[in-house]
């Protein structure tokens, strides 16, 4: 047995990884792959990812900045079947072949999509939940179709609900992946990779916008596939959640019992200006469960004129849905922590009852005030008048309100600096030494 001070070997395993997809669940999981490596563990990563220059379930193993092995597999697939029940025996091929090379003593699950519900792990396995995932096939959002948050998954609710939001990859986007597939063994991948990049930015997000629904299918298949996914969850040793909100719709669900351990940020970025005269800032994918419509038009209710001005960034999921004028693209880590210091305040529109999201921790640690919906985990990252703003979800009257409050009240003093990535670390350490039983 390994001392409680020995260096442990991890294997962390999501749905994607940076800079190849560097949504919040993303960026937490290198943040923190990246902070067990720098105190002293071998960590190695296991991400699904979206690459149509290379065929389905393609596989290579490529260096972290940090010098740690991440683990690419290539799943291009935008959604399985509800019969499926989110299986796929690949995927678990390569993760058993990582596993026998590593021999790691412990595995982190932190998303489960483009993966398997089957992966299954010779040593005790962590399980950090980050959105509503193992019970709502819809994107795990918790959303109806007409954007009503759902009173809860039921197979009869979710089989239709599934197969509304489904996306369905558009002929074109279906005919490019197929040649690149084909193209593949001939063609090295980066050429590929680079040719799409190539293609004009309205023929690219129009490829990438998918068709959704398609035909429902029988409530069984529902059932059959948030059981499958429950399941994974009761095997693992220990259920991890970063917001009581999540914790507590988990257990309900009969995952077992979760424990909640919040997220942190990196250290020491640059904070706020303590005059907050900036723009106000919305970053996030540009899609309608992240509201940037609602937020854009609060804007120009509250500030016909247009000042202060409204920065809005993030990669398009949905064409139209916010004038393309108005969007300044993705911005990279460096991006983030340069806009969030120079910002009146962070703006979230968010219609779905978001988790823990990491902007608002990030914003936080710039000293940038947030104006939030009152929903999901939100309020217990955002105190009413220290970190910012609480508002009724979608009551785009009121966030006009607020916003107006933000010029004429700031808030006093900024906001109360977040957890440290190192923190949040040494606490899941401890949590690790005591599922291994060297606590």
């Amino acid at each position: 047995m390994d001392t409680p001070d020995a260096p442990l070997r991890l294997l962390l395993v999501a749905h994607g990884y940076p800079p190849r997809e560097a949504a919040g669940t993303e960026q937490h999981v290198a943040l923190l792959a990246r902070e067990l490596h720098a105190q002293g563990h071998r960590v190695e990563v296991l991400a699904a990812t979206r690459d149509p220059a290379r065929r389905q379930y393609a596989s290579w193993t490529e260096a972290d900045p940090e010098g740690f092995p991440v683990h690419r597999l290539v799943d291009n697939l935008p959604a399985r079947a509800l019969a499926q029940a989110e299986r796929d025996r690949a995927v678990e091929a390569v993760a058993r072949r990582v596993e026998a090379r590593l021999q790691p003593h412990l595995v982190h699950l932190h998303h489960l999509q483009f993966l398997s519900s089957g992966l299954r792990f010779a040593c005790p396995t962590v399980l950090t939940l980050h959105d509503q995932w193992l019970w709502c096939a819809a994107g795990g959002l918790g959303l109806l179709p007409d954007g009503a948050a759902c009173p809860g998954p039921t197979p009869d609710r979710c089989a239709p609900c599934a197969a509304a939001w489904q996306p369905v990859p558009r002929p074109a986007a279906r005919l490019l992946l197929s040649t690149a597939g084909r193209l593949a063994g001939r063609v090295p991948p980066a050429a590929l990779h680079g040719a799409l990049r190539w293609l004009p930015s309205p023929v690219r997000r129009q490829l990438q916008a998918p068709i959704r629904g398609r035909p429902a299918e029988p409530a069984a298949a529902a059932a059959a596939r948030n059981a499958a996914l429950a399941a994974l969850a009761r095997s693992c040793a220990l259920r991890l959640a970063p917001s009581q909100h999540l914790a507590t719709l988990a257990t309900a669900q009969g995952l077992g019992p979760v424990e909640v351990l919040g997220n942190g940020v990196p250290a020491g970025g640059p904070r706020a200006a303590e005059a907050r005269d900036g723009p106000f800032l919305f970053l996030g994918t540009i899609a309608a469960h992240k509201g940037p419509d609602l937020v854009l038009r609060a804007w120009q209710r509250a500030f016909p004129a247009g000042q202060p001005a409204l920065r809005m960034h993030g990669p398009v999921q949905y064409p139209g849905l916010v004038p393309a004028a108005r969007l300044g693209g993705p911005l990279d880590r460096a991006g983030v922590a340069q806009a969030l210091a120079g910002a009146r305040a962070l703006v979230l529109g968010s219609r779905w009852p978001e988790n823990a999201p990491l902007v608002v921790l990030e914003a936080r640690a710039a000293g940038c005030p947030v104006v939030a919906p009152a929903c999901g985990g939100l309020p217990e990252l955002v105190q009413e008048g220290v970190d910012g703003w609480l508002y009724p979800p979608g009551d785009e009257a009121a966030l006009a309100r607020i916003l107006q409050r933000v010029v004429t009240a700031p808030l006093s003093r900024p906001p109360r600096p977040p957890p440290t990535a190192r923190d949040q670390a040494r606490a899941l350490l401890r949590h690790y030494r005591r599922v291994l039983g060297q606590a």
